[in-house]
């Protein structure tokens, strides 16, 4: 199945070619850019991982796994953020040729996603400094927005850092912001829509 790729950054275009690539040898899978794709990714990410090991136990943080987020976070999280895109309102930001700087930003809300990141915590089984992994909102809504996280649903252990996980809670953060902003404007009218000069004004 052919999806539109055209609104995306040609950097990202590139990578998602790879991706779906990658999968398609792996597992005779054509990626097709929906949600339900994100558990795909999620196994072929367990796969080079088990690969990697060559049959040991490869734990967090393990130097092997830190050698496959420099090998493959650019290009699955390319398609991980082109998810995103077709299922939010948000855009590509693109800063200079750094992938650990590449992110997306809903244009609705102030709240800023590192798909890369995403994907780089997959790979490593825990946190990756520099990768900006981290969800970033207007700092007004930070304390409220990590306190609404905070009573999600718990998820197991091995599922902490899976591409599925993260989209659930990409989804509940969108909900929450966009229904707190609006209530905090005191209007049921459609929020505004914000350019990246918002978002330099708001995050610096």
């Amino acid at each position: 199945m052919k999806v539109e790729t055209s609104l995306a950054p040609v950097e990202i275009q590139a990578l998602c070619e790879r991706c779906v690539a990658h999968v398609q040898q792996r597992f005779g899978l054509e990626l097709d850019y929906t949600a339900d794709t994100l558990s795909v990714l999620d196994y072929f990410i367990q796969a080079v991982i088990a690969e990697e090991a060559a049959g040991e136990e490869l734990p967090a943080g393990d130097q092997r796994r830190a050698h496959l987020v420099h090998l493959l976070a650019p290009t699955l999280g390319a398609y991980f953020g082109e998810v995103l895109r077709r299922e939010f309102p948000c855009r590509w930001r693109i800063v200079g040729d750094d992938p650990t700087k590449w992110a997306v930003d809903f244009e609705f809300i102030i709240l800023r996603a590192s798909p890369i990141g995403a994907v780089a915590e997959a790979l490593f089984g825990a946190p990756v400094a520099g990768w900006g992994a981290e969800l970033v909102a207007a700092p007004a809504f930070m304390e409220l927005l990590a306190e609404r996280l905070a009573v999600a649903p718990p998820v197991p252990e091995d599922e902490f850092f899976a591409l599925t996980t993260r989209f659930e809670v990409l989804q509940i953060s969108e909900e929450f912001l966009r229904l707190t902003l609006a209530r905090s404007q005191g209007t049921e009218e459609p929020l505004p829509w914000l350019s990246p000069e918002d978002y330099d004004a708001v995050l610096g």
